[in-house]
């Protein structure tokens, strides 16, 4: 997915987060998940998301390149950021591969560090408001280190300058 150049797409975002949840070669479940939870929030009509993720996903197997896709806008970008990180961060096991989704995500919707840090108090905001302790007690002792080991992924996104 072109980094800052032209509109972002929604093929595209879906096609690149796809490729980073299959270099290992692996699907798990949690990833799957993901997956799943960015086509809802890109493939908003029914039959796009009935169709659109299958064959994303075989063209992406295939090896081929995935172009266009609907526009997203702005305040749509930050809606699936926001929704992608806390779907994310909410599971119990946060692997390498999610992580990643995140930080590719980021740059592919091109989210600014003070959108992320926006999103990030967003997601902090809603898990403390969570009625439930175990979930609110994993977010004071990882979320730090999550947003670290992001920012980092992130970082070794971002064009040289």
């Amino acid at each position: 997915m072109p980094v800052g150049e032209g509109p972002v797409r929604t093929r595209e975002v879906y096609a690149t987060v796809i490729e980073v949840l299959l270099r290992d070669g692996v699907l798990t479940r949690e990833e799957q998940r993901l997956a799943t939870r960015l086509a809802i929030l890109l493939f908003k009509k029914e039959n796009d998301l009935k169709t659109l993720p299958g064959e994303i996903y075989n063209t992406v197997i295939a090896g081929d390149v995935v172009n266009g896709g609907e526009i997203i806008n702005k305040d749509e970008r930050l809606q699936i950021y926001e929704e992608m990180f806390e779907t994310a961060f909410v599971n119990a096991s946060l692997s390498h591969d999610e992580m990643a989704v995140i930080a590719i995500l980021r740059s592919g919707l091109r989210i600014t560090d003070k959108e992320h840090e926006l999103a990030i108090e967003i997601v902090k905001g809603t898990l403390e408001e969570s009625d439930d302790p175990k979930l609110l007690q994993k977010v004071k002792e990882d979320l730090a280190g999550v947003i670290d080991l992001v920012g980092g992924m992130f970082e070794s996104l971002r064009p040289k300058r």
